[in-house]
């Protein structure tokens, strides 16, 4: 498997040496094959049925819109703005 590590790197904004790099692809590599050895597993034997879904709740933090957006990098129509991560 072929695992772009720069791209990576890049979509998660870190800096990494080309001395990095090999070591990165190799412990990534193992992770995979690690996951990849996990024994496959029927779901209907962990979920007899729907799963109980829980009530949001709405947790009032005394903080303000405003002093909460006052320390984002970037704002838009009164939201947080992120970076956009998915192509079309």
């Amino acid at each position: 498997m072929e695992i772009d590590v720069k791209r990576i790197a890049e979509l998660a904004y870190l800096n990494i040496s080309e001395d990095e790099e090999d070591d990165i692809v190799e412990e990534l590599q193992d992770i995979v094959s690690m996951i990849s050895d996990l024994p496959e597993y029927n779901e209907s034997e962990f979920f007899s049925g729907e799963m109980p879904l829980r009530d949001d709740k709405e947790f009032p933090s005394g903080i303000s819109r405003e002093d909460l957006l006052s320390n984002a990098p970037r704002v838009s129509n009164g939201c947080f703005a992120v970076p956009r991560t998915v192509n079309d």
